[in-house]
């Protein structure tokens, strides 16, 4: 731990017993009250004599304050205030660090009693965090006047980090799962003290900053804030930001330069990054270029840059490495913008809006195609970006797909209509709670046959399609009635649909517990689901109503989950099936009732359900006999 400065003692023996007889007879709010009757009844001339008694620092702190009284300004504390505010700021943060060290303390998280307990450095430097602020506002002063002599920012640091790591057991692994990433507040002090020692030693501003790069390595786990660390350098005039890069770039082979310098995605890099473009605009895009394959988006002033200049050739292999990077393909794997379609990627955009960069990278790379003649691939990538932009919406769709140009690209557009039509039918699908009773794992529901590939064929043909798609619905319930694995499988499909014709409301007065069920746990995607409605409405599938009705009558037995399949005392799902199947077959729901009390008569978890969903419960005595 550190060691602070002692707050300066009364100067003499008898300075000491007075304090210990106040003290003594005194309470300390007596003590306060002394203490300024004392100083208002001394005038001028006394203070002045007090004040030449306690030494010049204590008596021109003492004059400072009082002479701001009594008016509103803060008194300028004296150098004794100062150290002492210092070293309560220290002890403070010491605190934190004792705790971090403890085994059992507040910042070794354990989840679960069976589970391996972990520390939680991110909590840590948090709470070091306010403490580094006080110490912020103290800063110049202890510097400046040499108010805590020998000491160095960095090795305090330091010395916190290795206080952890030698004091944790081996098997917790302190800096193993996350770095001790200081926050904002304790790198900005960092960043002072360091600034003004090498200012006072005379030393460069690249020393400076390759003194911190070797903090972090000598100190495993170690960081410092990113954002504080650039916004330093950016802060800097525009020698000191030069001497800053011809260092890097001197000592850029050595391991622990290159190590940050080589990844795209560390503060150091972007420190690099950020000073290149100011000082050196060729070398910036080079640096750009060189690491697409890391971080897409460092392709964006390359492709400007391109582009200023009608480089079209290099501008699309720029696209095309950009592109394979935004889609994590890896090392070697390229995109075809004709052959896949980047919406239905796992590493395309995850929220609703597209990046607008990929966007523009996306026009870039079609009007270079365009300008090299390449006409199916500039067709391509406009159709990828207006899909990307608004796959969900089935009408802005379709018109995407009609804007390819005819028959000239018709292969091309089938291809990727098919994979759209593949994700809309998969993410229709998405259900928060997949009932495991229902279909396991390894007994998906085939989406080649599912109803919004259909209806989506059907929306591609216009309004053509409407009796052809009313008839694949009624061969498709058909294909699910043909056995009872068939019916599992094929819940989602059918609940999905249920729910979307006519937005669910016959279903509702059909059979409010039925339309409970289907409806929990879906994902919700509001443009996605319009656009289904919109277009089973348009295309007459309420004709089919009816005929869902009496599917659901016919089936709804085989839904109903048998209570010795259930993995707990929780039988609510099975309840509420039960439920669904006395509103639509009353006389079934009673006979499947006494099966259960035949055959499940000890389960009384089940039988506590079955009474506060409001069911009748046989009379269980006389089942056991």
């Amino acid at each position: 731990m550190r060691k602070t400065k002692a707050v300066s003692k009364p100067g003499n023996r008898a300075e000491k017993e007075i304090l210990d007889r106040l003290s003594a007879g005194l309470s300390e709010e007596e003590l306060q009250r002394v203490l300024a009757g004392a100083l208002s009844t001394l005038g001028s001339k006394g203070l002045g004599s007090l004040a030449a008694r306690l030494g010049p620092d204590t008596g021109a702190a003492l004059c400072r304050a009082l002479q701001s009284y009594p008016g509103n300004a803060s008194p300028n504390p004296g150098p004794a205030k100062v150290v002492q505010e210092w070293n309560r700021a220290w002890e403070d943060w010491d605190k934190v660090i004792s705790e971090a060290c403890d085994e059992e303390g507040d910042y070794v998280i354990r989840e679960h009693h069976w589970e391996q307990p972990y520390f939680d450095p991110l909590s840590v430097t948090g709470a070091l965090e306010p403490i580094a602020a006080r110490m912020a506002a103290l800063l110049p002063r202890v510097f400046e006047e040499g108010l805590d002599t020998d000491f160095s920012f960095a090795e305090a640091v330091a010395e916190s980090v290795d206080e952890i790591a030698s004091s944790l057991p081996e098997w917790i692994s302190p800096f193993d799962n996350e770095d001790f990433c200081l926050g904002p507040k304790a790198t900005g002090c960092l960043l002072e003290w360091e600034l003004r020692s090498c200012r006072r030693e005379d030393r460069s501003l690249f020393q400076l900053i390759d003194k911190l790069r070797a903090l972090e390595e000598s100190n495993c786990g170690l960081a410092l804030d990113g954002k504080t660390l650039a916004a330093f350098v950016r802060g800097l005039g525009k020698d000191g930001k030069r001497d800053i890069l011809d260092g890097i770039r001197a000592h850029q082979d050595e391991e622990r330069w290159k190590k940050v310098l080589n990844s795209a995605h560390s503060d150091w890099f972007l420190v690099y990054k950020d000073l290149c473009r100011s000082q050196d605009r060729a070398g910036y895009l080079e640096t750009c270029r060189s690491r697409i394959s890391q971080d897409w988006s460092l392709a964006i002033p390359v492709i400007k840059e391109l582009t200023r200049r009608k480089a079209n050739e290099e501008l699309c292999r720029v696209c095309a490495e950009a592109a394979a990077s935004f889609l994590r393909l890896g090392d070697g794997k390229n995109w075809d913008p004709r052959e896949t379609l980047i919406a239905s990627r796992g590493g395309g955009p995850a929220g609703e809006k597209p990046d607008e960069r990929f966007i523009f990278l996306l026009t870039a790379w079609n009007q270079a195609a365009a300008a090299l003649g390449r006409k199916d691939t500039a067709e391509a990538i406009r159709l990828q970006s207006d899909l990307l932009a608004d796959w969900r919406n089935w009408d802005k769709a379709l018109a995407a797909f009609g804007r390819v140009p005819a028959p000239d690209l018709d292969a091309m557009r089938d291809k990727l209509f098919g994979q759209w039509r593949s994700l809309v039918t998969e993410r229709s699908a998405a259900r928060f709670d997949f009932d495991r009773d229902q279909a396991g794992p390894w007994e998906k529901p085939r989406a080649d046959r599912s109803w919004v590939r259909a209806l989506a064929s059907a929306a591609w043909e216009g309004g053509a399609g409407a009796a052809g798609f009313q008839e694949s619905i009624r061969l498709r319930l058909k294909e699910l009635e043909t056995d009872r694995n068939s019916l599992r499988r094929g819940l989602n499909e059918l609940a999905r649909l249920s729910l979307d014709v006519e937005s669910g409301d016959w279903l509702k007065t059909f059979s409010p517990a039925l339309a409970r069920i289907l409806g929990y746990g879906w994902a919700t995607d509001k443009v996605l689901l319009a656009s289904r409605r919109k277009w089973l409405s348009g295309l007459g599938a309420a004709a089919l109503v009816p005929e869902l009705q009496a599917f659901w009558k016919r089936n709804i037995p085989g839904f109903v989950p048998d209570p010795a399949s259930n993995a707990g005392p929780d039988y609510e799902r099975c309840v509420d099936w039960l439920l669904a199947l006395r509103e639509l077959d009353p006389d079934a729901a009673n006979r499947l009732l006494g099966e259960w009390a035949t055959v499940h008569w000890r389960r009384r978890s089940l039988w506590r359900m079955v009474r506060g969903k409001g069911l009748p419960v046989p009379d269980l005595h006389r089942r056991r006999i």
